[in-house]
């Protein structure tokens, strides 16, 4: 455990040594950016000075320094590093070497070594790999006014998180994050996915649109609040009124005819009286 320990502790210490010493070069000198994308091409220039020819060009890794390839005028070199045979060609007439088929561990500093006949220069170049993101996917699911809204989106690089696009802009109070996890990897092409989602209250009764961006891939805009249906609100109110309409016509039209009933058993007793009346005189 202790033999352990100290391992551990000798590696950092180197590591931080190298970053240390990256950090002194890099200041000391001139470093060229350069952006390459992830299965496409990009020239290293490692001089501007193509009127004279140099003897020797090599280019290598700075850290670790390894060699990737190079020219001599008077002699052969050593085959280009297996990581980037036949992804390298060096051209010593224009001073660059072009490295193609990228992929994100070719992110980083190159190193040039420049040899002339009287004189010999160096020059440090930073590679910056990037991959463009897919367009993201979103997708909501809600349930009791309450949107779970999730983007996602794969193959990019360097690693970038999810933008959020609220139409109209809601207050804090009324969406949160609740899934901020890190990113995915592909252990074989060492792209990146991202996976974010956030929890939306839609309680406010506005229309509520949204879109994300990952790494400047923008969603297409969604609708995940949506306030009630003014149609159906009219035809329910229309239909409502209708119904106590026709009850209000029934009940009067039951008590318009209980009335007459009424009045018709009326007359009828009134006659039968008459009648008994008549009788009696008649005897």
């Amino acid at each position: 455990m202790t033999a352990d320990y100290g391992m551990c502790a000798r590696r950092l210490l180197r590591c931080v040594t190298l970053f240390l010493l990256s950090i002194q070069f890099i200041q000391s000198e001139e470093v060229t950016m350069v952006i390459g994308e992830v299965g496409g091409a990009v020239t290293l220039p490692c001089t501007t000075d193509v009127q004279r020819l140099p003897i020797h060009l090599y280019v290598q890794r700075y850290d670790p320094a390894e060699f990737i390839n190079g020219y001599h005028k008077t002699r052969d070199l050593p085959p280009p590093h297996p990581e980037y045979a036949n992804r390298t060609q060096v051209d010593h007439t224009q001073g660059t070497m072009k490295l193609w088929s990228i992929r994100p561990s070719d992110e980083g500093l190159y190193l040039c070594h420049i040899g002339y006949p009287t004189t010999n220069d160096e020059k440090i170049i930073h590679l910056n790999v990037t991959a463009n993101y897919s367009i993201p996917d979103v997708t909501v699911a809600c349930d009791n006014g309450i949107c779970l809204v999730t983007c996602s989106s794969d193959n990019g690089y360097p690693p970038r998180d999810v933008e959020w696009s609220l139409n109209p802009p809601l207050n804090q109070s009324h969406w949160r994050v609740v899934n901020s996890s890190g990113w995915g990897r592909d252990p074989v092409s060492m792209l990146f996915s991202v996976v974010r989602s956030i929890s939306v209250n839609c309680s406010s009764g506005l229309r509520l649109n949204l879109s994300c961006a990952v790494g400047g891939a923008l969603s297409q805009e969604h609708t995940v609040c949506r306030p009630p249906d003014l149609s159906v609100v009219s035809v329910i109110s229309a239909v409502s009124v209708i119904a106590a309409v026709l009850l209000c016509f029934l009940v009067l039209g039951f008590s318009s005819k209980k009335n007459k009933a009424q009045t018709a058993r009326g007359n009828q007793g009134g006659k039968g009286a008459a009648s008994s009346e008549e009788n009696v005189q008649l005897t």
